[in-house]
Formats: structure tokens, C-alpha cells, sequence
């Protein structure tokens, strides 16, 4: 389905439970979120969308950053009705979910920030860039491989041989222009809105796997202390796509802290 005024493509479970947005990460689609669908529709409901220039949703332009991304979300939810909603942001994701933090605060009742980056180290950042200038020349597929191998555990990608080419061939598949602009602001943007981080008023909680490269437990850890009551969790023995080769332990960890939220009388009362 698409939201009219911005064609983004998206899924609602419905119903008059609290709503809860899920944002998926750089290159990957709301397919990513099937695992976490299934566990929280029963209380909850679950809208995925297709980030710009991802899946079925149109590209961004050329100069959009990331309030262009939190502007997607909330024209989504204005479209479906929604007033308030608790945001999922996972990898790229947490950014964008970040951005409608500081850009929508009336529209938050909690916000949960999964295997985000913040404050890379200056060589770090150049590391990223760097993929992105091989995007640029040879197109999404150019560093696929390697974002596959940091991403899932050996053990995973070998008992899971169907699932990686999969995925490989979505990701090789993404609209060329889109995924360079979102890539780039991925590896530019973690220190996004930091100095305002402190205004970011309602409950959250930030995770990460124990062996996430890209988005460490010490970048959790700085992140959640910008953030006024904020929660830093991590999953063990997790690395990146932790929702998909742990669904389990990230349901678990989700449903937790969503518990929570809808409980609190901000959600409850306001949440749609």
C-alpha cells in the first residue's frame, strides 16, 4: 500500500492498539522487521514502511537529508491517522528515527534506537565514506559482500544460504541515485542533532549487539547518556542484523521496553 501524497510504501497491521513504527536500515526494506511483526501485532500496531529510495518507495532528492526521511514518516502517519506513535529506528533507521525526535516531538511517545552509530572516530567516518565512493562508481552491489560478512555471524550465513542471496540480490537491486543519498548520509550523519539530543523528552531505550562493529556498545552507551532517563541495552553475542538472526532475544528486548511505554499515561491516552 501507499501513503497518497508520499507514494511510500508501507504495511499497518490496524486496529486501535498503541502504534508502533518500525524504520529498517540502508539498503534493506520493511521486510526486515517480518520476525518483530509477528511478535508484536498481537498488542500493538505495527506499521513498516519503505524508507526513500528503498523498496517500493520513491527516491529522495538529490539534496535530501535526514528531516527529508523524518518528513516521509510523518506524512505516513498523518495519512494513516495516527497522532502519537512509539518509533523503532534500527541502523540508518535510528536516524532517521533521531531526526523525528527533534523535528516532531509532539508526535513521540517513546522511541527505541537499535545498532545506531554515533560519534565515529574521524578514521572511522572516512572508512564509510569511503563505501560510499565505491557506491558511487560501480552501484549498490559494490560493497555488499562486506556489509553482509560485518552484519550476520559465520555460523548464520551458513545455515542460512537462501536467505543471503536474497539478500544480496535486493540489495543489488536498490534504485542507484536513492541508496547512494541515503548511504551518504548514513556515513555522515551519526552526530546529527547532538547538541539537542537533550531535548528529546520521552521514554528510550538504545541497543546494540555485544559484537556490533558499526554501531558498538560504547556508541550505545554515549548516545543513551545524551539522552535525558534514556536506557542503553545490549543483546549478547549479537552482531548487526540482530533482529533477523536473533529475533528471539530482540522481541524479547523490544516488547519489554514497549511494555512500558504503553503503559506510561502519555502513550496510553495519546498514542493515536
Amino acid at each position: 500500500m501507499s501513503a497518497d501524497a508520499f507514494l511510500t510504501a508501507f504495511e499497518d497491521t490496524g486496529g486501535d492498539k498503541p502504534p508502533v513504527i518500525l524504520i529498517h536500515g540502508v539498503g534493506l526494506s520493511q521486510a526486515m522487521w517480518n520476525a518483530q511483526k509477528v511478535a508484536l501485532q498481537d498488542r500493538y500496531r505495527v506499521v513498516t514502511l519503505d524508507m526513500l529510495g528503498h523498496g517500493d518507495s520513491p527516491a529522495p532528492a538529490a539534496d535530501a537529508g535526514l528531516d527529508d526521511y523524518a518528513d516521509q514518516v510523518a506524512g505516513l502517519m498523518a495519512h494513516l491517522g495516527i497522532g502519537k506513535a512509539i518509533l523503532v529506528g534500527f541502523s540508518m533507521g535510528a536516524l532517521v528515527a533521531r531526526a523525528f525526535a527533534l523535528r516532531y516531538p509532539d508526535r513521540l511517545s517513546g522511541l527505541i534506537l537499535m545498532n545506531g552509530v554515533f560519534d565515529r572516530s574521524d578514521a572511522v567516518r572516512a572508512t564509510i565514506l569511503g563505501r560510499v565512493d565505491e557506491v558511487r562508481l560501480a552501484g549498490p552491489a559494490a560493497n555488499s559482500d562486506a556489509a553482509i560478512e560485518r552484519w550476520f555471524s559465520p555460523e548464520f550465513r551458513a545455515a542460512q544460504p537462501g536467505y543471503i542471496a536474497d539478500l544480496r540480490a535486493h540489495m543489488a537491486g536498490n534504485d542507484h541515485h536513492g541508496y547512494l543519498t541515503s548511504y551518504g548520509l548514513f556515513a555522515s550523519q551519526d552526530n546529527f542533532g547532538a547538541q539537542r539530543l537533550g531535548e528529546i523528552a520521552v521514554p528510550t531505550l538504545v541497543a546494540t549487539g555485544e559484537f556490533d562493529i558499526g554501531s558498538t556498545p560504547a556508541m550505545t552507551h554515549a548516545l543513551a547518556a545524551r539522552i535525558p532517563g534514556a536506557k542503553a541495552e545490549m543483546i549478547a553475542d549479537a552482531r548487526h542484523m540482530m533482529p533477523v538472526e536473533m529475533p528471539e532475544e530482540t522481541n524479547a528486548l523490544l516488547l519489554g521496553y514497549l511494555d512500558t511505554i504503553a503503559h506510561a499515561p502519555i502513550a496510553a491516552g495519546e498514542a493515536s
